[in-house]
């Protein structure tokens, strides 16, 4: 009977252990193409959100002029450049931890940019890209701006 028990559990972790999904180390579909060069920017993550009914993650990015004016601590100098870049995507179910959703496709990248303070005075330059070849898309920003620019930091320790 011994036995027996012990075949079961060998059988059993023996087949638990294959695995016909392959690890996939890099998110090709929520990627942003190596074109658009998202690195330069430079860009910190300011805060993250998810839309339930829309079934979107995004995550806001900024240049620290930007994140401390967020946090009411504008810097002396206000002649630095702003800049404030909204990623979203769609969701999908994590194949490796359950539960778990993570960035599927990307669908639109926002940016925000300004040479003063955001203010309404403020010259503020909006640009949307949609699309996995974030191909640019005229629309009317204000109320995004505004959407964005209410955005609350993340308290990061």
């Amino acid at each position: 009977m011994k036995n027996l028990i012990v075949y079961l559990l060998l059988c059993l972790f023996i087949v638990s252990c294959g695995s016909k999904k392959e690890y996939e180390a890099v998110n090709e579909n929520a990627s942003l193409p190596e074109s658009f060069d998202f690195n330069a920017m430079n860009l910190k993550v300011v805060t993250s959100s998810i839309n339930h009914k829309k079934q979107t993650m995004m995550t806001l990015y900024g240049n620290d002029s930007a994140i401390d004016e967020l946090k009411d601590h504008p810097e002396n100098d206000n002649h630095k450049e702003r800049i404030l870049a909204l990623i979203t995507w769609s969701q999908k179910e994590d194949p490796y931890w359950y539960g778990a959703k993570i960035p599927n496709h990307l669908l639109s990248v926002e940016i925000v940019k300004s040479k003063e303070p955001f203010s309404e005075n403020s010259e503020i330059l909006y640009q949307k890209y949609e699309g996995k070849e974030l191909r640019k898309v005229n629309a009317d920003g204000r109320d995004r701006i505004r959407t964005i620019l209410s955005m609350k930091p993340s308290i990061m320790p």
